[in-house]
């Protein structure tokens, strides 16, 4: 039996898919406003419950040999924060995990991880992997860089911009370097390390064939939906209040004042490395982009 949290989630859904594909018995710990609808045709065990509530994992964990961990933020609101739940969070289920007798833990992180209390998203992931490492449990971290895939919250965003807005506007120099991978070679890297040792008690960046910049992303964008638009870049500094103004009236607004100094460090690792460590090579943007955008 396999545990998956965050199994409604856009990472979430193609990992279910990818394993019950290879015949896994699954149990999704889901909370109960979840959208159960996208496991709807998946032979899964639901199992009600709430990282941030220790009390509701026991029941998840019993019988389970391991646990799949996709549970994270990326935008805080009062009640859910990066230190709730992608700290705290993790921290009650490995706990509860190495009690329950779990033997194996996959925690998805992120690229670019880090102690450097600057970046709350990146700070709360680091903490959350020094919990799973000294847990005793044999684990594998990911780090991956920005997924994408159909309905992602990165390329599907930025091009809804594009088609709304007749002037792009490209943060900062648009420099920035990313190595963006598919949701489903994501799932395919977890699923094939739960099937092999070859990943224990390690962390692994995972990451796509190339790398791009903020601003070739938003051009194959341009490119594929055939649009003519004129770019204007903005200082991040100019950024600030207008991402603030934007927190407090969009519900889900493209930008946040946490990701916004992140655009200056570059989320790239070796090229090679998903071929390297799981024997294929990974789809790249260009290839896979218009099944994303139509």
């Amino acid at each position: 039996m396999l545990l998956i949290t965050g199994s409604t989630g856009f990472v979430g859904r193609h990992v279910v898919k990818e394993l019950c594909s290879r015949g896994k018995e699954l149990r999704c710990l889901v909370r109960s406003s979840s959208d159960l609808k996208v496991l709807n045709g998946f032979n899964v065990e639901i199992c009600y419950g709430d990282v941030t509530n220790p009390g509701s994992l026991e029941m998840a964990l019993d019988n389970v040999e391991a646990v799949i961990h996709l549970v994270a933020i990326i935008r805080e609101t009062k009640q859910a924060t990066f230190h709730r739940v992608n700290y705290l969070g993790t921290k009650n289920l490995v706990q509860t995990a190495k009690k329950g007798g779990v033997r194996r833990l996959i925690y998805m992180s992120n690229l670019g991880v880090s102690s450097d209390r600057r970046f709350p998203l990146l700070y709360s992931k680091w903490q959350g992997e020094q919990e799973v490492r000294n847990s005793g449990i044999d684990y594998t971290i990911f780090r991956p860089s920005v997924m994408f895939g159909k309905g992602d919250g990165f390329v599907t965003v930025l091009a809804g911009l594009i088609k709304r807005l007749p002037l792009v506007p490209v943060i900062g120099l648009g420099k920035t370097r990313f190595q963006l991978i598919s949701v489903e070679d994501v799932a395919t890297c977890v699923a094939n390390a739960l099937e092999g040792g070859q990943t224990i008690n390690q962390a692994i960046p995972l990451g796509g064939p190339e790398h791009l910049t903020y601003e070739q992303i938003i051009d194959i964008i341009i490119h594929t939906l055939k649009l003519k638009r004129r770019k204007l870049h903005i200082p991040i500094p100019v950024m600030k209040p207008i991402v603030w103004v934007m927190e407090r009236l969009l519900p889900q607004p493209p930008l946040t004042s946490s990701q916004l100094p992140m655009l200056n460090r570059d989320n790239i690792t070796a090229l090679d490395v998903v071929d390297r460590v799981f024997g294929f090579k990974p789809i790249s943007l260009r290839e896979k982009i218009r099944t994303i955008l139509t």
